[in-house]
């Protein structure tokens, strides 16, 4: 896998779940925000370049970006989904509780 594909497909994760009538534009739109938000140097002529794969080369850096915001969006899922679990814990003791007193 070069560099480019690498780069695209790590793109196409951060893009995400596209709707059914999501315009191109929209999308890059959207991965242009979370990575300008990271590094001022995206532009969104470079988010364009990298998804069609017209890059002609892929500096380390935006693929150590990339991979960052991937890990952070994983990081913050596992995150809510142990709040989520500790939640429900958190309503199921006390009702169990409740049940025994009666």
């Amino acid at each position: 896998m070069t560099d480019v594909d690498m780069a695209a497909s790590l793109l196409d994760e951060i893009i995400g779940q596209r709707g059914v009538r999501e315009t191109i534009k929209s999308m890059l739109e959207r991965a242009y925000s979370d990575l300008s938000k990271r590094n001022g140097a995206w532009t969104r002529r470079r988010v364009r370049a990298v998804f069609n794969k017209e890059a002609s080369r892929i500096e380390n850096r935006e693929i150590e970006e990339m991979k960052a915001i991937l890990d952070g969006r994983r990081k913050q899922a596992a995150y809510r989904a142990e709040t989520a679990r500790l939640a429900s814990l958190a309503v199921i003791q006390p009702a169990a509780q409740d049940r025994r007193q009666f």
